[in-house]
């Protein structure tokens, strides 16, 4: 259920990923149950080095959830591969049918 997965704010929604980096394919793996909750797990082709990959991640999502860049931000894990993720000014229905298709 996406709402296991999304979580929705003030501002948008949040959610939690597991990133990948250094892949050689880019794309959404699918759902882990970790202990901190569900995660949605995506690779990525970019390495970890100089917030390269935290960069490629936004593109990606920005993407695949057609909405700018801009409007997508990590709010923690900017050095891990576990990060939360903010988009603002959506809601979980406005993207449901597209996580729906990756997942």
């Amino acid at each position: 259920m996406l709402s296991d997965i999304f979580c929705t704010t003030k501002l948008g929604i949040e959610f939690s990923v597991h990133l990948v980096p250094g892949a050689k394919e880019e794309k959404v793996i699918g759902i882990v149950d970790t202990t901190r909750g569900k995660e949605i797990k995506i690779a990525i082709h970019e390495k970890p080095t100089e917030n390269r990959a935290n960069i490629a991640l936004i593109k990606f999502l920005s993407e695949i959830l057609r909405v700018p860049k801009s409007q997508i931000s990590i709010k923690r894990g900017h050095k891990s591969r576990e990060k939360r993720i903010e988009i603002i000014n959506v809601l979980v229905a406005d993207i449901a049918e597209l996580v729906n298709g990756y997942m």
